[in-house]
């Protein structure tokens, strides 16, 4: 717009500016400067315009504030200023011009005459001696451009009041809350209106603790996204996710924050349960074995920082397996429900109880003096088992061995000592179990042979030291060879070869079996497929371990292997031992069906030696049964030994099942198996175990003829 003098008054929405230009009809060099500016705005400005002194009093008044506010000049010129919305808008806004040097098209709530509020577009600047001057437009909601904005707004209100948005508006150089939609009424507990009227009450209803959080994209102007607490007006705690939009004024500053709340808490407490989850054991509700290794490592580091002690305490209760067996796994949980309440009742408080599988339990005791706090923690436990637990009625029995180390007396490392903890609680079971064994540096040798097992099995299957040897099965009648068992080999840099019998009760103990097992039946079946191809069709016997067959997937696993070799199903025979079938005769008796089915051979191993089996041979379909080396001892010999060497063949006969002697080392016990009956037999006296290259060289002059098979 253009007024006389050359002068430009321009206003826009969001923006406005005064231009002083030469007027070349003017005689004055300084065109407005021939007059006061507060004259020509009073007089010529189309706007409302009024101006106030440094002590607030009214000193300027156009003929449209008369209009617009509703005070005439006679009745408000020369008093206190009475439009300011809110107190101390005059101090703000003077305090703003002296920073930056003005107010420039700002959207501002001014009061009328009528008690009414005025929402307009504003400019003010300095008028000299710490007074203001003003420029406001018609009421802003009268204008055709809010109504198109209002307008677009309502419709982005709309949108965000379904989606539970809230949308607000932050006045960065006022510092204060200028606009909140309606949907932040159900996330606060707060109107549109109480936000928008008392600047700083949406920091009255943040956490004391998250201000910071809440406040610094605020401080430092910048677009960022938060997540804090807030406080309902019904007093319930809710969690926000907030994001900032800044808007910047022609010099790069930020003038406005724009922004978006959401409500989270839903999700919040869904991801707290969720963590809840994944650190608990969902049985006895005790921590997990995640929480568990959180927790040592947490606790080391903080006894790391003070100087002090941490015990960790590895629990196993003798018993409890009979229990499962007997009276079924319903029964076992709930014994295990007990052992977890007696145990944490048992502590008091004392230690944290987590339960890391099955019935191995974990303990963790920070802030210990050293093995005096150990040995009485350990105490409490064995005295609270003493007493049977009562579960579902009955009097449950049970035994308990602990296993302790301590940092840093034993161990700095986690890992470690958890190892360490783990081999105490092993031996404290050899050694009778229901006590505390605790570990020592300068300790038990047993236990410290037992650590460098543990060490070295663990990473042996992964450094490849495992191999097979497979030693060949003849015919008995017609001295051919027929088959070979595959016998595992650990060649250990740190411990040399290290026999079957020593390594493998613990890699079972210690979870590593099933692994190792499952490597020993692929190499076997391969090494068979490959004779097959060297048209030696023999049959390969692969021990099987309890943890293999208690695999659901195991007759899957056992299919894929013979697919993959391509090794003929009755080309595989897997062994059991006779200790398992004692314990375990209604699965191994079940799997032996669908092996069978299968076309796979199942053997009983080792029959004749440890607990009777006789009852559990009908329970499956055994195909063999390999007699221990102890029935063709040297003692005694003769008739008495020749008829228990045949009755035991006939009742394999009579059961349909083929007998394979064990440990044969002399002619004269060959001889022995012939005239019983016997069908197969390995051991020295034919041929000693030997690699698979080996054997297939050395079958050229021993193998069988062409086309005998098993």
């Amino acid at each position: 717009m253009r007024w006389s003098g050359g002068d430009f008054l321009c206003f826009r929405m969001g923006w406005g500016v005064l231009v002083h230009s030469r007027s070349p009809q003017s005689g004055d060099e300084n065109g407005l400067q021939t007059r006061q500016l507060e004259d020509w705005l009073v007089r010529e400005a189309p706007l409302a315009v009024f101006g106030v002194d440094r002590e607030n009093r009214v000193n300027l008044w156009s003929s449209p504030a008369a209009r617009i506010l509703g005070w005439e000049q006679d009745e408000i010129v020369g008093r206190s200023s009475p439009f300011w919305w809110a107190d101390g808008d005059f101090e703000r806004y003077r305090g703003e011009i002296e920073k930056h040097g003005r107010v420039n098209g700002r959207l501002v709530k001014w009061r009328t005459k009528a008690g009414g509020v005025l929402e307009s577009q504003t400019w003010v600047w300095s008028s000299g001696a710490g007074g203001l001057v003003c420029v406001v437009t018609d009421h802003v909601r009268d204008t055709e451009m809010y109504a198109e904005v209002a307008q677009s707004r309502s419709f982005v209100e709309r949108i965000a009041d379904a989606a539970d948005l809230c949308l607000f508006a932050y006045d960065v150089a006022s510092n204060r809350l200028i606009y909140a939609s309606n949907a932040c009424e159900a996330m606060c507990g707060y109107s549109s209106d109480e936000l928008a009227n008392n600047p700083h009450l949406w920091l009255s209803f943040v956490h004391p603790d998250d201000l910071a959080l809440a406040t610094e994209p605020i401080r430092t102007g910048s677009g960022a996204r938060s997540e804090y607490r807030i406080r309902h007006r019904n007093g319930t705690e809710r969690w926000v996710a907030v994001h900032l939009y800044p808007r910047f004024d022609a010099d790069g500053r930020v003038t406005y924050l724009e922004g978006l709340a959401m409500d989270i808490t839903d999700r919040k407490v869904h991801q707290v349960e969720l963590q809840r989850l994944a650190f608990t054991d969902a049985l006895t509700r005790l921590p997990n074995r995640q929480q568990f290794e959180h927790d040592l490592r947490a606790a080391v580091e903080q006894a790391e920082r003070r100087g002090e002690k941490v015990a960790v305490f590895l629990l196993d209760f003798d018993g409890f397996k009979y229990v499962n067996d007997t009276f079924g796994h319903q029964f076992g949980d709930a014994t295990l429900k007990a052992i977890a309440e007696r145990l944490q009742k048992a502590l008091c408080g004392r230690a944290k109880v987590y339960r890391m599988g099955g019935d191995e339990f974990t303990v963790i005791q920070a802030g210990i003096a050293g093995e005096a706090d150990v040995r009485e923690t350990a105490a409490r436990c064995v005295e609270a088992f003493r007493e049977p637990l009562e579960v579902m009625g009955e009097s449950v029995p049970l035994g308990i061995s602990i296993g302790a180390a301590i940092y840093p007396d034993h161990s700095r490392d986690v890992d470690a000592l958890l190892r360490y903890a783990d081999i105490s609680m092993y031996a404290a079971k050899e050694q009778g179990g229901h006590r505390l064994c605790l570990y020592s540096e300068s300790g038990d040798s047993a236990i410290h042979n037992r650590l460098l097992l543990h060490n070295a099995l663990a990473k042996a299957f992964d450094r490849g030291e495992f191999s097979l040897d497979y030693q060949p099965i003849f015919d008995v009648r017609r001295g051919v060879w027929v088959g070979a068992e595959a016998l595992l080999r650990w060649n250990s840099p740190e411990l040399g070869s290290v026999p079957p019998a020593v390594f493998v009760p613990f890699a079972e103990q210690w979870g590593l079996m099933q692994q190792i097992g499952d490597w020993v039946l692929q190499t076997a079946c391969q090494t068979a497929a490959q004779w097959q191809r060297r048209n030696l069709r023999l049959r390969v016997s692969v021990n099987v371990s309890l943890s293999q067959m208690a695999d659901p997937r195991f007759l899957d696993s056992v299919a894929h292997v013979l697919q993959h070799a391509q090794l003929p199903p009755d080309h595989l025979q897997l062994e059991v031992h006779a200790s398992l079938l004692a314990q375990y005769a209604d699965l191994i008796g079940d799997l032996a069906q669908d092996l069978d089915r299968m076309g796979v051979s199942v053997a009983i191993d080792d029959f004749g030696h440890g607990e009777a089996v006789l009852a559990a041979l009908s329970a499956g379909s055994y195909d063999a049964i390999k007699l221990h080396p102890s029935l063709l001892s040297t003692a005694p010999e003769g008739e008495r030994q020749e008829r228990l060497m045949a009755g035991v063949v006939r009742l394999a006969h009579d059961l349909g099942m083929r007998t394979i002697a064990e440990g044969v080392e002399r002619r004269e016990q060959e001889m022995l198996l012939a005239r019983t009956g016997c069908d197969e037999m390995q051991g020295f006296w034919k041929a000693r175990p030997a690699s698979a290259e080996d054997l297939a060289d050395w079958s050229r002059g021993t193998a069988a003829e062409e086309g005998d098979t098993v």
